[in-house]
């Protein structure tokens, strides 16, 4: 059963912007391969972090609506892990309303 997520991701600010949309693509492409359906994802801007994170001091923010299967989040949990140029990430279930 699909529920409705939204996750908040921090890419590294020095990346080139070309780099940066390959990076939203290759999250939205994994969301779409592990059966989910993407609502919309949103460029919320740059910010100063709170501490350096791999010694950067602001970061990229990026949120993404989706709705998936809850086995199928360590897959994209995965995939967020091992890539490049992403600083943190965090998914949380939105209310079923």
């Amino acid at each position: 059963m699909n529920r409705p997520y939204e996750m908040m991701y921090i890419v590294n600010s020095r990346l080139d912007e070309d780099t940066q949309k390959a990076i939203t693509q290759k999250i939205e492409d994994t969301i779409a391969k592990m059966g989910g359906t993407l609502d919309k994802t949103e460029l919320v801007g740059r910010k100063r972090l709170a501490y350096p994170i791999q010694k950067q001091n602001d970061g990229i923010y990026m949120m993404t609506h989706f709705s998936a299967d809850s086995r199928s989040l360590k897959e994209l949990t995965r995939v967020m892990n091992i890539t490049e140029g992403l600083l943190r990430h965090l998914v949380i279930r939105k209310d079923d309303n």
